[in-house]
């Protein structure tokens, strides 16, 4: 199941057309700036309707064009062949499944689970708190759509309360503080279950993989601490709403929560080598794809866009050995790099032409 080919029409620099993918392992090899991490790029848009690149779709569009479209020839449990499309027109953007309308993105997670290894990962590690919330975020909505629906509702009560602070209405406060409060508490109480279960793979992984003696754990810092009820929550709320009404925003809540690798109780990243970071994000996503597996019984697809090159050869060895199950994996590789299989395709891309080569 996965990707049985993809057409391409406008899409960055990929020249149009259709390319073949129905093998379990697709291998693309190329320089740097050819299109390898591009058509990685397609296979993500028709998973989920957006990049992991950028938010602007218009970014897709190739140069002095207006439009593009990607379209997915798909296999998935329920659907044994259909067609997936996303496409960018002078600004609107549509999604179709079996070519009627998407409206909401939510309905696509549950037909090409797919997890990317890209290099902006290590911004997990390094990057800022909402680096890492968005990643926890992302690995729950990949099987629970209820999720989606709890953190919309907490962002939009969000929105709302720090709409009345900057305008400085006091009087509907404490009612919305107890909408954010209900809503953000969901949110904290999944996230919390989601560390627990990710946390026992992910200390497993990370120690297997790196050879580390000491254990590198993943903990959830809520910006709510230890609140457990809506009456705490308001508390907390209160106490914060002199500065909230000064900084014209609400200070704490779920969009304040942090994620930290620890370990001996320190802040494991901030003294981990450049190396070390790398590990840590590359353990995160084959902890995603596991958990995914877990969870719901299915394999994902896998896309790994050249990561490996900053680890010795012997971690490179242990990573592919912990990699989990996949219904489907695409390798993107230098010439000369990686390994190939029997049970693969292997393309070449120079300036966003792909060309099949003989195994």
């Amino acid at each position: 199941m996965g990707f049985k080919s993809i057409q391409l029409n406008g899409f960055r620099n990929l020249s149009d057309g259709r390319v073949y993918l129905d093998a379990q392992n697709v291998y693309l090899f190329g320089e740097n700036g050819q299109g390898k991490t591009n058509f990685l790029e397609a296979l993500y848009l028709l998973s989920y309707g957006s990049s992991f690149r950028t938010r602007q779709l218009g970014n897709l569009v190739r140069w002095n064009l207006k439009s593009m479209r990607v379209c997915g020839e798909i296999e998935t449990p329920n659907e044994p062949c259909g067609t997936l499309s996303v496409s960018w027109d002078d600004g609107e953007k549509t999604i179709q499944l079996h070519g009627k309308n998407v409206n909401d993105r939510k309905e696509m997670l549950e037909r090409l689970p797919t997890v990317v290894f890209i290099h902006n990962d290590f911004l997990f590690a390094s990057g800022s708190p909402e680096r890492r919330r968005w990643f926890v975020d992302q690995t729950l909505s990949m099987h629970d759509t209820f999720y989606i629906d709890q953190l919309r509702k907490y962002k939009k009560v969000l929105k709302e309360r720090n709409h009345l602070i900057k305008k400085g209405e006091t009087k509907l406060l404490e009612h919305f503080g107890e909408r954010l409060a209900h809503t953000g508490l969901a949110v904290s109480k999944r996230r919390e279950n989601l560390i627990r279960e990710f946390g026992d793979f992910f200390v497993f992984l990370y120690q297997k993989i790196s050879g580390m003696e000491g254990i590198v754990r993943l903990e959830y810092f809520p910006s709510w601490g230890k609140a457990k009820n809506i009456g705490e929550v308001m508390d907390i709320l209160s106490k914060n709403l002199g500065k909230d009404m000064e900084e014209g925003i609400t200070r704490s809540g779920p969009h304040r929560d942090q994620y930290k690798f620890t370990m001996g109780g320190r802040d494991f990243a901030k003294s981990a080598s450049t190396g070390q970071q790398r590990l840590l994000s590359l353990v995160l996503r084959i902890t995603q794809a596991r958990l995914y597996s877990k969870i719901t019984g299915r394999k994902p697809l896998l896309l790994l866009d050249d990561v490996l090159l900053e680890l010795d050869s012997g971690k490179r060895g242990k990573f592919h050995e912990q990699l989990p199950e996949a219904e489907q994996t695409f390798y993107t590789f230098l010439p000369g790099e990686g390994r190939r299989e029997w049970s693969s395709l292997t393309y070449e891309i120079k300036g966003g032409v792909l060309n099949a080569i003989g195994k």
